[in-house]
């Protein structure tokens, strides 16, 4: 579990790392391994914290091109606004992640950390490439990847069936 221990800490601001193995996290795809490392800063004004965090994680990917597997470190960001505040926490106790209307989230005045899971794995998923494509492909084109199906091959084999355009069928 990647949290931030909050409890007793005073007002300011306290820089943070966390690693956690890629399989303590659950229902994180499969293609991401090795472990998950998150580097942030949290800073606390009264029952105000403020987390920033960077999250790198490494995926195995299947390139869209070449079908060829490829690993990319996949890097994400993300920014949390929280208040400690009991009776707001308990207004909301019928949702899973507590938020206000601003999209604060609301955490109870005696909760001793901050838990940054799910937000973690959201930000990978969403990092993660919708077109996977090798890094060594990415500046080339089909022709110079597939030669042998490049537009100029392709129109020898058009020619040899152009012959069949001239046939006239009866309907």
């Amino acid at each position: 579990m990647l949290q931030v221990r909050i409890h007793g800490i005073q007002d300011g601001k306290f820089n943070f790392e966390l690693e956690e193995p890629v399989l303590n996290l659950a229902e994180l795809p499969e293609e991401f391994v090795g472990n998950i490392k998150v580097f942030g800063s949290l800073t606390k004004i009264g029952k105000r914290y403020s987390v920033i965090c960077n999250v790198t994680c490494i995926a195995k990917l299947i390139c869209d091109v070449t079908l060829e597997e490829f690993e990319e470190e996949i890097k994400a960001n993300f920014e949390l606004n929280i208040i400690a505040n009991s009776e707001l926490y308990y207004l909301n106790e019928d949702r899973e992640i507590k938020e206000n209307e601003s999209g604060d989230i609301i955490i109870h005045e005696d909760d001793q950390f901050v838990v940054l899971t799910d937000f973690v794995r959201q930000e990978l998923i969403l990092g993660t490439p919708m077109k996977k494509v090798s890094p060594k492909y990415r500046d080339k084109d089909f022709d110079e990847i597939y030669p042998e199906l490049s537009s100029e091959k392709n129109q020898e084999i058009n020619e040899q069936w152009s012959a069949l355009k001239k046939l006239k069928v009866k309907s």
